[in-house]
């Protein structure tokens, strides 16, 4: 197999797993040659998400004098579209990519990019360049698979492997689901939990032995943030229950009793201010 580098990033995630690796091939070839080389025997062409991983990368790749240099995974079919890397169709071109006075599109048609690897001042630099021309090529070879992260999106970088959890979910490997505060018995009652478990998406439900009656909703869910959907219910008995619905009906007689006084009381009090601005104020005929 044609390639002579191989670079293991290292990380720890529950034992030993390693970030991508990189791979050159000896033999030059056109950037879909490339491309497709790369993606026969390892990933695909080699993507570069920033400059440190720019400066990375050419810090293992062995010098050369002069050209042919190496193809990289960046490229557009036209002349006034935004260069995108392959495969994540990122646009990130930092400022210090691209050598002096380039890209200059020199014949037109300059569509894919080269990147230096000397010790001059282009070191690390790239140059568009015709994708007919032959280059060597470098690939990435990932190291995410569907095991990665049980519960959560796999990112490789230049020094580990980083598991995006999906809410809900926590661990380097996002295979831990979020706990909520174990919740005790109910007074008169029992609880029993989905699962046996009060995590993440689990639904514990309340009931009440016999004789007592359930106040409140019957059941509450453990949320993404570790926090239960809703207050817990209790258990009371019916005798308390009749007697509550009675307070509150009584409750309800009281208020509706003092507000009817009290709007009584307000229609009098205006109803004797007017009598008496009526008996104050001068009648027509004493006027004229």
């Amino acid at each position: 197999m044609n390639w002579t580098l191989i670079l293991l990033l290292g990380s720890s995630l529950a034992g030993t797993i390693f970030g991508w690796t990189y791979h050159y091939s000896n033999n030059t070839m056109t950037w879909a040659q490339a491309r497709h080389w790369c993606q026969t025997y390892y990933t695909d062409m080699v993507v570069i998400q920033n400059q440190k991983e720019n400066d990375h990368l050419v810090s293992k790749l062995p010098n050369r004098t002069g050209s042919p240099y190496y193809w990289i995974g960046i490229t557009k079919n036209h002349k006034n579209e935004t260069w995108t890397w392959i495969g994540n169709n990122s646009t990130w071109i930092g400022e210090q990519s691209w050598a002096a006075n380039e890209p200059n599109n020199d014949h037109s048609t300059e569509f894919c990019v080269e990147i230096y690897v000397n010790n001059g001042v282009n070191r690390g630099k790239w140059n568009d360049e015709k994708c007919s021309q032959k280059k060597y090529a470098v690939c990435y070879e990932a190291q995410c698979n569907a095991a990665s992260c049980g519960r959560g999106r796999c990112q490789e970088t230049i020094d580990n492997i980083t598991c995006l959890c999906e809410p809900g979910f926590e661990g380097d490997r996002c295979q831990t689901a979020a706990e909520c505060p174990p919740l005790s018995q109910p007074e008169n009652g029992y609880l029993s939990c989905s699962g046996g478990k009060q995590t993440f998406n689990s639904t514990c439900g309340f009931k009440c032995y016999p004789g007592f009656l359930i106040i409140g909703s019957p059941a509450v869910t453990c949320g993404v943030t570790g926090v239960w959907s809703g207050p817990r219910p209790t258990c009371t008995s019916y005798k308390q229950a009749l007697f509550a619905v009675a307070g509150c009906g009584a409750f309800s007689a009281f208020s509706c009793i003092c507000f009817c006084w009290m709007k009584h009381r307000k229609r009098k009090k205006l109803a004797q201010v007017r009598q008496a601005e009526e008996a104050t104020s001068p009648s027509t005929e004493e006027q004229g």
